[in-house]
C-alpha cells in the first residue's frame, strides 16, 4: 500500500481502512469491483466500484483526520527541493489531500530527470497561471528545450570553478616559496 493508503489495480486507486498504509493487502477484482482483503483472517475490509484509470475510489471514513507521518515528510521533500515546487505541491496536497500523493512524488520524479531548477520554473509558470497540477508541469517540461544541466543546477553548493583554480594556484606558490 502506498503512502495515500490507496491500492493500485490497473492504475486505478482504491482506498483502505486506516491503519493499512505500508503493509501488504491481498487483493480480488473482476470487471465490476475491487475487494481489499485481510491478510490474517481473509476478511473482507473494503470492497469498492472499479475506477477508471488515474482515479481514485476512497470511502469517506477511510480520509485520514490528520496528515499522515510520511506525508509530512514528503511535503518537507519538496520545500528542500524548491520555493516554487513546494508552493505547488502543498497547493495540490490542499486541495486534494491524500489522493495527490502520487502526484507529489511524480514532481520529485521530474526533478530528479529535468533538474530542481527546471521543475522549478515549470512550478513558477504553473503558479503564475493558476494551475497546480503535476500534468501542467510534465507536459511544460517535455515541451521546452533541454537546456544542458549547468553545476548551478546540479547542487547550488557548488562553488565557481574559478575559486577552486584561484585557491589551487595559492596553494601551489606558496609551497614553491
Amino acid at each position: 500500500m502506498n503512502l495515500d493508503g490507496c491500492v493500485e489495480v490497473d492504475a486505478a486507486y482504491y482506498g483502505a481502512p486506516p491503519g493499512w498504509i505500508g503493509r501488504h493487502v491481498p487483493v480480488q477484482w473482476d470487471s465490476h469491483h475491487v475487494r481489499l482483503m485481510d491478510p490474517r483472517t481473509g476478511q473482507l475490509l473494503r470492497e469498492h466500484l472499479r475506477q477508471t484509470r488515474g482515479h481514485h475510489r476512497i470511502k469517506d471514513e477511510d480520509r485520514p483526520k490528520k496528515t499522515p507521518l510520511g506525508t509530512l515528510q514528503l511535503l518537507s521533500r519538496v520545500d528542500k527541493t524548491g520555493a516554487q515546487i513546494g508552493a505547488l505541491c502543498r497547493g495540490m496536497y490542499s486541495e486534494h489531500g491524500q489522493t495527490a500523493v502520487r502526484r507529489i512524488q511524480g514532481v520529485l520524479s521530474l526533478a530528479k530527470k529535468y533538474g530542481a531548477a527546471s521543475v522549478e520554473d515549470a512550478c513558477a509558470a504553473a503558479l503564475e497561471v493558476g494551475v497546480r497540477d503535476y500534468q501542467f508541469v510534465r507536459r511544460y517540461l517535455e515541451r521546452r528545450p533541454q537546456l544542458p544541466l549547468s553545476l548551478r543546477q546540479v547542487d547550488p553548493l557548488i562553488r565557481q570553478l574559478t575559486l577552486y583554480r584561484d585557491f589551487i594556484e595559492s596553494k601551489t606558490k606558496e609551497s614553491d616559496e
